[in-house]
């Protein structure tokens, strides 16, 4: 019994962790200047991921005015609707997250 419940736990985080639908957002949006999404999402800590997506995401905005390719994708109607669930991807696997995830056969960020 313990050990099923440990199971579970362990594959309830490690979904959560990959939050597909922003791993997908993020290799559409960020990818192509920021690297693999596990490594992206390790450039802030999570509070700083928070406070970028803070505000309908004005300081990740504000970082990236002076980029007319990142202002356009950061402005579209598919950055609105996958916003929450980049943000959640991006938190939790932030820097201060513990390990930081790469290829694993399944999901190659």
């Amino acid at each position: 019994m313990k050990k099923s419940l440990l199971v579970a736990a362990l594959l309830a985080t490690y979904s959560f962790a990959y939050s597909a639908k922003g791993m997908v957002t993020y290799k559409k949006l960020c990818s192509s200047c920021h690297g693999p999404a596990f490594k992206g999402a390790a450039m802030l800590e999570s509070e700083e991921w928070k406070e970028m997506f803070d505000n309908s995401a004005q300081n990740l905005k504000n970082i990236h005015k002076y980029d007319k390719s990142a202002t356009k994708k950061i402005n579209s109607s598919y950055f609105e609707r996958r916003m929450k669930a980049l943000r959640d991807f991006m938190m939790n696997n932030a820097r201060d997250k513990g390990v930081v995830r790469s290829c694993d056969g399944l999901n190659c960020g």
